[in-house]
């Protein structure tokens, strides 16, 4: 039975272990906020967001994120995790506003539409690092970098009560990348592999990212999950060599603690 789950995993983890994440989405800030006031804040091991409502109607939000994998390699020089590249190192700062609204006369359901603005970068390691002779002393010559302009707009739709919140979300960015280089041994002298990394520089990619959030606990405070993908909505790849789809990761998972500070939780 096991032999039989591994083939039907198989198809997966070979589209996904020759990941090179230069560009890993953030969790998504949905605060669900009700009331003129309220402040909403959470923090993770690589998310820190916050919201406030300036009236019933418009709030702002701040957000920032910064992942510092540990190197995790196995007994063979292989990459233990088949979708997250654990090489990746960097994150980003962002900047919202929005329109959000509770339903009902409960006012227990609230929708809610964001926009803003983010900058950020990556750095990663392509897997020839693993066989480097020693005469090479670092990983900078196995070095791959972006940086980026995000804009991104994020509806949601949730349920908010005092000890349980549950919502759904589905971001959509445009990610323009900059700034792009790689090492001189990254691609083992393949000058058609180091074209195809390359024209990320100056690219416009559209990514749809949907979310489910849960946030259990106390009124002022919680545990919170959230499970998202990352869909890029244009795919260029060529027949001889890797797509850029092969560059952003395609699943993240966050779970932290999540504060809550609004007049309505003390009635």
């Amino acid at each position: 039975m096991k032999k039989f789950y591994l083939f039907l995993l198989a198809p997966a983890m070979a589209l996904f272990a020759c990941n090179r994440n230069v560009y890993v989405p953030n969790q998504i800030n949905v605060p669900l906020l009700k009331e003129k006031g309220e402040v909403k804040a959470s923090v993770s091991l690589s998310d820190w967001q916050a919201a406030y409502a300036v009236t019933d109607n418009f709030a702002i939000m701040a957000n920032g994120q910064y992942i510092s994998r540990l190197l995790t390699v196995d007994g063979d020089g292989v990459d233990d995790d088949p979708i997250v590249d654990p090489n990746t190192r960097g994150g980003l700062i962002e900047l919202g506003a929005g329109y959000t609204k509770a339903l009902g006369v409960s006012k227990k359901a609230v929708f809610e539409v964001y926009g803003g603005y983010g900058y950020g970068g990556f750095r990663t390691l392509q897997e020839s690092y693993l066989y480097k002779p020693d005469s090479v002393s670092g990983y900078d010559d196995y070095r791959l970098r972006t940086k980026f302009h995000k804009f991104f707009i994020q509806p949601s739709f949730g349920l908010s009560h005092k000890v349980v919140e549950v919502a759904v979300s589905t971001r959509f960015s445009l990610v323009n990348f900059n700034s792009v280089s790689s090492g001189s041994l990254t691609w083992d002298g393949d000058p058609n592999m180091r074209m195809d990394f390359q024209r990320l520089d100056g690219k416009l990619v559209g990514f749809m990212e949907p979310a489910a959030t849960v946030r259990v606990g106390f009124k002022n405070i919680k545990w919170f999950w959230q499970l998202r993908a990352s869909v890029p909505l244009r795919s260029d790849g060529v027949e001889a060599g890797p797509t850029l789809n092969n560059y952003f990761q395609p699943f993240s998972f966050n779970t932290g603690i999540s504060v809550n500070f609004g007049n309505w939780l003390k009635d």
